[in-house]
């Protein structure tokens, strides 16, 4: 997906109900104090500012095709009006810069040239930091559960399912490494050869060759072949523990009881469908109230309308212990 284009030293954006065309001869100005090619520079800005928007479309794209979701145009045009609108900020902060050829001579106001040069860095750096936001908000949208390749998360509505599948998974990979070293130490007395060891533990235990190699072909520092299956068994019982954790949670189900506090009634809430444990005040508290709860790893959810945190015992301790500290301060 495109839409961005960069002809004729002009650049036209079309994102959904948003456009924007630049002249590279209208920003051109700004680059005057920073370069001898003034021109080459806003060519190049143009061109960049077009690239971006074009990847972030792309990455947008393929991510909502692979979650086979309609795309979501709205998310792209948002993404082109703020980065444009950030890019103007940068290049207007460099129009205020100067080169070192020209503070290079005495009486120049050197030091406000450097104050001006940071804040540029800094508009530059919000260019960055709104791309990765971007993305990973892009992402968050299409696979609020997470991918496959990411840490289950508790919320996830197939999260036990998830991990009774890695559960097996893992447990089969560790039969599959018990079985290679058993194939490997009985080979290793009959001197027989790698090539040959390799081929035995494939066929025996459906390791593919080149996972085979990794633990028959010694490195320069290895002293022995087979597989370790220290971390595999670690992970089996991180996996299990998690497994029976989620399964209390969900058992328990979803909980609430309300305490009277300096802030009103507050409302504690054991959401086990998406595995948060939440407070809804009656109004926005205060300041102090805030320093709190953020202090005691709550965040504000707008989608839920509750300040939470992930529900665990940890999380049910830092309610009690928020709630006792405003009680506190309203004693006082």
């Amino acid at each position: 997906m495109k839409i961005a284009a960069f002809d004729n030293n002009i650049l036209a954006i079309v994102a959904g109900t948003f456009a924007a065309t630049i002249a590279a001869e209208d920003i051109e100005p700004q680059f005057h104090a920073l370069t001898h090619f003034p021109d080459r520079r806003a060519k190049t800005e143009l061109a960049d500012l077009a690239e971006r928007l074009n990847q972030f479309a792309a990455y947008v794209v393929e991510l909502w095709n692979e979650a086979c979701t309609p795309i979501p145009e709205p998310e792209i045009e948002a993404f082109a009006r703020r980065h444009v609108d950030l890019t103007r900020r940068y290049w207007a902060a460099e129009g205020r810069c100067m080169n070192w050829f020209i503070t290079g001579p005495a009486r120049f106001p050197v030091a406000r040239n450097e104050r001006r040069m940071k804040i540029s860095d800094a508009r530059r750096a919000d260019l960055k930091a709104h791309e990765a936001t971007a993305r990973k908000a892009a992402k968050r949208k299409a696979f609020p559960h997470g991918t496959d390749d990411e840490p289950i998360r508790s919320g996830d509505p197939a999260a036990l399912q998830r991990i009774m599948t890695r559960i097996e998974e893992t447990a089969l990979s560790i039969d599959r490494m018990k079985a290679a070293n058993a194939i490997i130490r009985r080979m290793e007395k009959d001197l027989a050869t790698e090539e040959d060891m390799i081929a035995a533990v494939a066929a025996n235990t459906g390791l593919s060759p080149e996972a085979a190699a990794r633990g028959i072909k010694l490195a320069p520092w290895q002293s022995w072949r087979g597989f370790s299956t220290t971390n595999s068994r670690a992970e089996l019982r991180r996996l299990q523990q998690r497994l029976a954790a989620l399964a209390r949670m969900k058992e328990r189900g979803n909980q609430s009881l309300e305490v009277e506090t300096s802030a009103g009634a507050v409302e504690i809430k054991e959401n086990a469908d998406i595995a948060r444990i939440q407070l809804l005040f009656p109004g926005k508290p205060d300041d102090p109230t805030r320093r709190v709860l953020k202090a005691n790893g709550f965040r504000w959810s707008p989608s839920q309308g509750a300040w939470q945190r992930h529900l665990n015992e940890a999380g049910r301790y830092a309610a009690q212990r928020v709630l006792k500290t405003i009680s506190g301060a309203s004693a006082a």
